[in-house]
């Protein structure tokens, strides 16, 4: 990766990373779509449908990304967003394991979504 120093090159890296973030949730969930067409994916829950196995590999797709992100000295710190989104995913994916309905699961990604909107609204400290 590229020195992240500059701005170009942090814009820069910070878009080569949500390429990457989309080109492995779109293949994932092709590979999901698929399955469940041939129905082949194991039943998740009480569901026996696709759309859960479609969170169940994009919470740790997400995770993962954001982690190297974080340790990583040469590529840009995860964003907010970049959290909230995976808190969200992770949510709904945890979601089709245990036996919570899917309003829980939605007030929690509102929750979660908040909270990141008031600390990014809190003013800085320097």
């Amino acid at each position: 990766m590229a020195d992240v120093t500059d701005e170009a090159a942090l814009d820069d890296a910070r878009k080569r990373f949500d390429a990457i973030w989309w080109a492995g949730t779109l293949i994932w969930m092709g590979l999901a779509l698929a399955a469940g067409y041939f129905d082949i994916l194991p039943e998740v829950g009480d569901s026996n449908e696709w759309w859960p196995w479609i969170f169940i590999g994009v919470a740790p797709w997400s995770i993962a990304l954001s982690l190297y992100r974080l340790v990583s000295e040469n590529a840009p710190n995860p964003s907010a967003w970049d959290w909230t989104w995976t808190g969200v995913f992770t949510a709904v994916a945890l979601g089709a394991f245990v036996d919570i309905s899917g309003a829980l699961v939605g007030a929690i990604a509102l929750v979660i979504t908040g909270v990141v909107i008031l600390a990014r609204a809190r003013p800085s400290v320097r």
